[in-house]
């Protein structure tokens, strides 16, 4: 299955992105966001100082320079630590900031947010705050949200959390839904 499907099939979707290999990563950032501007989406691209530029020299290379204007960047820094902490009803609010005019709008559009963080012990829970209210946005919004983490990084715990928290698991060969079991 691949994000096209889950576009064609769903309502919008939230999608866990657990990144292994950068270069797969940025092969896949850039194929979203390509695979948006074609469609006529508005891109929310949330990434680092560090791999954006990359990024968006590959995209430069296959879409025309208007078709640019799609691509709504924001440093992730600045997105998730605006306030010096990962505080989830800051980081969303300032995400509905930045989505009410596409929906005000009414224009498609689809999300990208690369979480990255300090060494912190309670990042878990704020994740797991942050991740469960975008999921509750999400059929409100019908727009498809992926959501990486450098799986390094990544403990057994927040992963089950991750795991919880979305409809879709991405990895860097693909993308699968979640199956929840039912307690």
């Amino acid at each position: 299955m691949d994000i096209q499907e889950i576009l064609e099939t769903t309502k919008g979707a939230h999608i866990c992105y657990y990144v292994s290999e950068m270069d797969r990563y940025i092969d896949n950032a850039v194929a979203y966001i390509v695979s948006g501007i074609e469609k006529g989406d508005q891109v929310l691209f949330v990434e680092s100082e560090r791999l954006y530029p990359k990024i968006l020299q590959r995209v430069k290379e296959l879409v025309s320079e208007d078709r640019l204007q799609n691509i709504h960047y924001v440093n992730n820094f600045t997105f998730y630590w605006r306030n010096g902490n990962f505080h989830p009803p800051t980081i969303l609010a300032y995400f509905s900031d930045l989505v009410t005019p596409f929906m005000e709008e009414e224009l498609n559009f689809r999300t990208w947010g690369h979480i990255e963080w300090r060494d912190e012990l309670k990042i878990t829970n704020d994740i797991q705050e942050y991740e469960s209210a975008i999921n509750k946005l999400i059929p409100q919004t019908k727009a498809i949200s992926v959501c990486a983490y450098d799986a390094p990084r990544v403990s057994a715990s927040l992963k089950k959390v991750l795991l919880d928290c979305h409809g879709f698991l991405m990895t860097d060969d693909g993308v699968s839904p979640i199956l929840k079991q039912l307690d």
